[in-house]
């Protein structure tokens, strides 16, 4: 096991603790003891003129103390597994904490220093930020998972209430459905029983009158026993109406029947019935979070994907182009983006999927940056005609209309109907409708010098405005009170800038290459996010739905005619 011993002053770089709690970073050049703080050159001369710090003993930097030397409390975190040990070291190996006993039981092959070593300025460090931002957004994404989990529940039950009433309403339709089957039914039978009834009544006259007459003979034969004469010619006239009797009691027994009937259920209600049949289906589908949750960019990591060729073929009547220089991109459908190629003075729409040029706008005067507006249409500033010009996008590029605004616009952005526009000579970031009317104005000279792009947050509550010229990124509400001061020595000339989905600022700087910076809403940190095969970084677009990066090249580099396309994962 190789514990490694203390590092000297010369080998770690060290911050002015003083200007670090006025949000500045700031190298350290000295010492001070009786601070127990290092401190710049500026600090020094205070500490040397002020009455209370002018006697402190200062320590040059080649007499500035080792990591050790610095009162510090000790660590008191217990042992995960050793639960009566305190952490004492650290292997870098494995990038675990652990005790003594743990390091003599599991590490001792491997790289292992001291936590009071190697935790010098760690409260400076990118992992630091890196981890409390990584909290901010768990705890983000938990907020939104519990307002997705309240909605949820608030529609699982209106989703009862309703499918409740559905089922009772369709089982009153089948009740009605069925009662009136039911009468239908009931109304066939009266109606033939009645037919019948009527019929056998009708038939019983006609027996009962056929009846009496026979009887009548009957009668009359009785009378006429005694006297012989009387008995054969009343015999001979009732013999001939026993015939007509006889037809008639034919013709009534020919007619005396009824319609029987024998009720046989519907065969489709009986198979309902026997196998239990439902009076419906519910039909199931998951209904999942509408949001999910997203990873930071910060958590990222980028991977090459291809370069994409974005200068015009030249034909047999048309000039070659210049090289391209791209000084703004957005997103105007799910395979295109427009691009504001300043050297050529025109727009380009690639289809990054098929890896081509699909569209070409000449324009009067060269475009700086360029937004979406909507599926259909973009817009983009023209700093030497003063204007914000609106394009179709849909089927090729074509001019709509344009706003006349101050000469000098530059950086545009807009989002929910609402426009921001950065302007140079004199310095301003202008805050505008769709038809142009200034709704607020940042113009203090004594914090701008020359802003060149601008981003508005998700929430329409935040604007990000770089200016190169401060070195600087600035953070303005949208009525334009300054938030948040960015600089840093990583950041050198500010260019273009973008927000993602979690809050993070994505920006471009042309002077270093092979990675972006990342800002942390909220705090002054610029954290690293690392791009390979990227020389001066001029312009970016990030498509987190598809988790695409796209970055162009200042015009100086070799590659600026081609987009660089990356996976974000």
């Amino acid at each position: 096991m190789e514990v490694s011993g203390r590092k000297g002053s010369s080998d770690i770089i060290r911050s002015c603790q003083p200007c670090k709690g006025d949000g500045d970073t700031v190298q350290a050049e000295a010492y001070c003891e009786n601070c127990n703080e290092f401190i710049c050159p500026s600090c020094i001369k205070a500490h040397r003129k002020l009455a209370g710090t002018k006697n402190h003993v200062i320590k040059s930097k080649d007499e500035m103390p080792t990591v050790l030397s610095i009162q510090s409390a000790p660590c008191t975190e217990l042992c995960d597994v050793h639960k009566n040990e305190i952490v004492k070291f650290y292997c870098q190996d494995h990038e675990s904490v652990g005790c003594g006993d743990c390091m003599v039981l599991e590490h001792t092959s491997c790289k292992v220093q001291l936590v009071s070593v190697v935790s010098c300025n760690y409260d400076e460090s990118d992992e630091l930020v890196r981890i409390k931002h990584r909290i901010d957004h768990i705890m983000k994404n938990l907020d939104s998972c519990k307002q997705e989990i309240k909605c949820s529940r608030i529609t699982a039950g209106e989703i009862k209430i309703t499918i409740v009433k559905e089922i009772k309403t369709f089982r009153k339709e089948m009740d009605n459905y069925l009662d009136g089957v039911e009468k239908y039914h009931i109304q066939e039978v009266e109606k033939i029983s009645a037919s019948d009834i009527a019929k056998q009544q009708k038939i019983q006259g006609r027996c009962e009158a056929l009846n009496d007459e026979i009887k009548q003979f009957q009668n009359k034969q009785e009378q006429c026993k005694d006297n012989i004469n009387n008995l054969f010619v009343t015999s001979k006239q009732i013999l001939k109406k026993l015939q007509r009797c006889h037809e008639i009691n034919e013709e009534i027994s020919s007619k005396s029947q009824i319609t029987t009937l024998k009720f046989t259920p519907s065969k489709q209600l009986k198979d309902l019935k026997m196998q239990n049949m439902c009076l419906g289906n519910l039909d199931r589908q998951v209904k999942k979070f509408s949001g999910r949750c997203r990873k930071s960019i910060i958590d990222m990591k980028t991977y090459f994907v291809k370069k994409l060729y974005i200068k015009t073929e030249a034909g047999k009547k048309k000039k070659t182009e210049k090289d391209c220089w791209i000084t703004g991109m957005a997103i105007i459908s799910e395979d295109e983006i427009i691009l504001a190629d300043i050297n050529n003075v025109s727009l380009k729409v690639l289809n990054h999927k098929e890896g081509k040029l699909s569209s070409t706008l000449k324009l009067a005067s060269w475009p700086t940056d360029v937004t979406a507006i909507n599926s259909s249409s973009a817009a983009t500033t023209l700093p030497y005609e003063g204007k914000i010009m609106f394009i179709n996008t849909q089927n090729g590029l074509s001019v709509s209309h344009s706003l006349r605004v101050r000469k000098g616009c530059c950086g545009i952005d807009h989002h929910n109907g609402i426009m921001a526009v950065t302007f140079s000579k004199p310095a301003a970031v202008q805050v505008l409708d769709m038809e142009g009317h200034i709704l607020h104005q940042v113009s203090d000279t004594s914090i701008l010098a020359d802003p060149c792009y601008v981003s508005l947050s998700n929430d329409n509550e935040s604007m990000y405005v770089s200016d190169w010229k401060n070195k600087t990124v600035y953070e303005f509400t949208l009525i334009g009170h300054l938030k948040t001061t960015i600089k840093s020595k990583e950041m050198k000339c500010p260019c273009a800038l973008t927000f993602t989905n979690c809050g993070n600022v994505a920006v471009c700087d042309p002077d270093i290459s092979d990675k972006i910076g990342v800002i942390v809403p909220g705090t002054r940190e610029l954290l690293p996010l690392y791009v390979q095969n990227v020389l001066n970084p001029f312009a970016l677009l990030i498509c987190e739905d598809q988790g695409k990066l796209f970055i162009s090249e200042h015009y100086k580099s070799k590659e600026c005619n081609y987009i660089k396309e990356y996976d974000l994962k």
